[in-house]
């Protein structure tokens, strides 16, 4: 039978027929090149179920259906393997921009491993200051930040009344450039800024921290002055999303304020966010107040007793600078500045949550 099987006219089919033979071999004894080949061949047919039958009828063997798997435009093929985590979607159909920004918070929050925040968090604060405009507290606190995220520093500490300094005590003498003012810095604000970037850098945020007296010797200058720094450092360091102007407060009636905070004594503070209502063009500042009214938030979690009434103003106070500016009053002439940098610890953690949050 070979010699007719071989003879010049049936030199070809007979070639085809010991090739056909070897693969139908292979496939048998190795299931690893069966898949591959049927997946290649599948590709050529371009239909699954010729490429079912013409397998089943050249082999006797009936291949699996493929899983479905649709793949949407731009994406990343290279981890299909790898569970995909729920998307949380909208109840309703058309719901608004707000109501879908409020879920990415919300799912933000969650990846952060933060409760999400929500509308009684935002009635819990109350405002002080001269501002007369009408806010929606709950809608600013639950909106998302998009803020930028490049590599570098993220929170810049500044003083625009850097010669600010409190009651004098045991350890903590200086010699006053003014009232409750002084020029050494291991005894003004810069003492608080430092303990605040300690704080945070044991956090693992980067800071930036001015420790040049912006006050001095002009006072009236001090915010023109800050403001040309602040451009400086954002210039330098575009990474940047949040200026915490630290500040001690002057009450009008001077009455000693302290917290009791795991059986130390702690200076409270208060957030100050600017407006656009004074006349100097603020385009930012309703991200400042969400920014604040979040940090708040956060502080009122654990420690409600540490912030004060947030004061709402109509100065602008170089906030127009990053979506994250808010001075931070620590604490007012009657404290001490071991209870100030008491509070420096808390502040950090709330601020590294809040960055967080993004």
């Amino acid at each position: 039978m070979y010699p007719i099987l071989y003879r010049k006219k049936t030199r070809t089919g007979f070639l085809l027929g010991l090739l056909v033979l070897a693969l139908c071999i292979r496939l048998i004894c190795e299931p690893g090149l069966q898949t591959a080949l049927w997946t290649k061949v599948k590709a050529v047919l371009g239909s699954e179920t010729i490429f079912r039958g013409v397998v089943f009828l050249e082999t006797g063997l009936l291949p699996e259906r493929s899983a479905k798997r649709t793949i949407q435009r731009g994406e990343d093929t290279a981890n299909l393997s790898q569970p995909r985590q729920a998307i949380p979607m909208t109840t309703e159909p058309d719901a608004t921009e707000t109501e879908v920004e409020t879920e990415e918070a919300a799912a933000a929050a969650a990846s952060a491993g933060l409760s999400p925040f929500t509308a009684e968090e935002a009635e819990a604060i109350s405002f002080r200051g001269d501002c007369t405009y009408t806010v929606d507290k709950a809608a600013l606190l639950l909106q998302p930040l998009r803020w930028p995220s490049l590599p570098g520093p993220r929170v810049l500490i500044i003083h625009s009344h850097t010669c600010e300094s409190y009651t004098q005590s045991e350890g903590h003498t200086y010699l006053p450039s003014a009232n409750y003012r002084t020029l050494d810095l291991a005894n003004n604000m810069v003492a608080v800024g430092d303990a605040l970037a300690e704080a945070l850098g044991k956090l693992g945020v980067e800071v930036i921290h001015d420790r040049t007296l912006n006050d001095y010797p002009d006072y009236n200058r001090s915010y023109a002055v800050a403001r040309e720094k602040i451009q400086a450092y954002l210039t330098q360091y575009p990474s940047l999303v949040m200026v915490l102007d630290l500040h001690r407060d002057a009450l009008e009636k001077p009455v000693r304020e302290t917290v009791e905070l795991n059986a130390a004594t702690v200076a409270p503070l208060m957030l100050v966010i600017g407006t656009d209502e004074g006349g100097l063009s603020h385009p930012r500042w309703q991200e400042n107040l969400s920014c604040g009214l979040k940090l708040q938030a956060l502080a009122n979690r654990e420690t409600p007793e540490l912030f004060k009434r947030l004061s709402f103003r109509r100065q602008r106070f170089n906030g127009d600078m990053t979506p994250g500016s808010v001075i931070v009053e620590v604490g007012s002439t009657e404290n001490t500045l071991p209870e100030a940098i008491a509070a420096m610890p808390y502040l950090a953690r709330y601020v590294e949550e809040l960055l967080r949050c993004e």
